[in-house]
């Protein structure tokens, strides 16, 4: 499940120039891969990479975060074979005994254990700032004129694998919105 948020604030469209610009301390290398994949996206959309004279300058922010929880015990009950039983009626036929068996089936419900297990999922976060380059000259402040955030849920912790398919996703609301919902399902490979 994918969760997008986008706040559009200025309609950039192409052929406009940007710069990428790294901001993160923490993992510049790791950082720097995404920006590449930000940049191979907008110069699919018809984007110009300028690092000279850019409209626009694209910064990125990202995080992954461990989620544990405890699944407990579970018992259910099925229908099922319980045992055998034995029935024996005696009587008389004329002057003689006579015994009769029967055996029969018992049904009822078999208790199924299943043992409490740990499960690990990994929320991934990223999001995309594009700030006006020549308002940033001019009076020195960082105005934003377009936001992006997506988020997912997962079983792997390394962001790269499913950073394409969240980036494309969050980059198709760019420069405006593609009427797709918020909460979306993606095929995400990332086993």
């Amino acid at each position: 499940m994918l969760n997008l948020t986008t706040i559009p604030k200025k309609i950039l469209l192409p052929p406009k120039r940007f710069k990428v610009v790294q901001i993160n301390k923490e993992n510049p290398l790791l950082e720097k891969e995404l920006l590449l994949m930000v940049k191979e996206n907008l110069i699919r959309k018809g984007y110009i990479y300028d690092e000279e004279k850019p409209d626009f300058l694209v910064a990125i922010y990202f995080y992954v975060g461990r989620y544990q929880y405890y699944v407990p015990p579970r018992t259910i009950y099925l229908r099922g074979k319980v045992g055998e039983k034995e029935e024996t009626y005696t009587g008389y036929v004329g002057s003689s005994n006579v015994y009769i068996s029967k055996k029969s089936e018992e049904y009822g419900y078999i208790p199924y254990t299943f043992g409490g297990y740990w499960v690990t999922t990994y929320y991934r976060n990223i999001q995309i700032y594009i700030v006006d380059h020549k308002e940033l000259i001019q009076s020195g402040e960082i105005k934003t004129v377009w936001e992006g955030e997506v988020e997912s849920f997962g079983e792997t912790s390394d962001i790269r694998v499913v950073a394409p398919y969240l980036l494309k996703e969050l980059l198709d609301e760019f420069p405006t919105r593609s009427g797709k919902p918020n909460l979306r399902k993606v095929k995400i490979e990332d086993k």
